[in-house]
């Protein structure tokens, strides 16, 4: 069992360990574990959502709709970004929220990274699991 402090937001153990770790995976292994990157980071960071923006927010929840609900491709959501985002877009906040906890029917601590099949079809289900919850 994998002990260390709970996250405020997410509520998972070592959070940003784990994150850091599923990165690791996807920059060294693109085509198999990096398949899922774009998902990762906004399932990252909309379960982490006290640094950003209220827009940032929004387009990562529709962003992550498009993926899971109509299949939208990492290119098509480079293409998509750029079409909807000309000129600056404020990401972050000046100062961060206070961050505040939400029950999450699933974290990045629920992501096997054992192997590529696995570790992607969980990373969708989390994508998913996330959707469902802020419905």
């Amino acid at each position: 069992m994998v002990e260390g402090p709970v996250c405020p937001e997410c509520g998972a153990i070592l959070c940003r360990d784990k994150f850091e770790s599923m990165l690791a995976l996807e920059f060294q292994y693109p085509m198999v574990f990096g398949a899922v990157h774009h998902v990762t980071v906004i399932c990252y960071n909309l379960q982490h959502p006290a640094a950003f923006s209220e827009e940032a927010l929004a387009w990562m929840r529709s962003t992550l709709r498009a993926i899971i609900e109509e299949g939208l491709t990492p290119s098509e959501l480079r293409k998509w970004s750029q079409k909807n985002f000309r000129g600056h877009v404020k990401v972050l906040r000046k100062v961060p929220d206070k961050p505040r906890s939400s029950e999450w029917s699933m974290t990045m601590a629920d992501v096997h990274i054992d192997d590529p099949e696995t570790y992607v079809n969980d990373v969708m289900e989390w994508a998913k699991s996330i959707l469902q919850d802020i419905r």
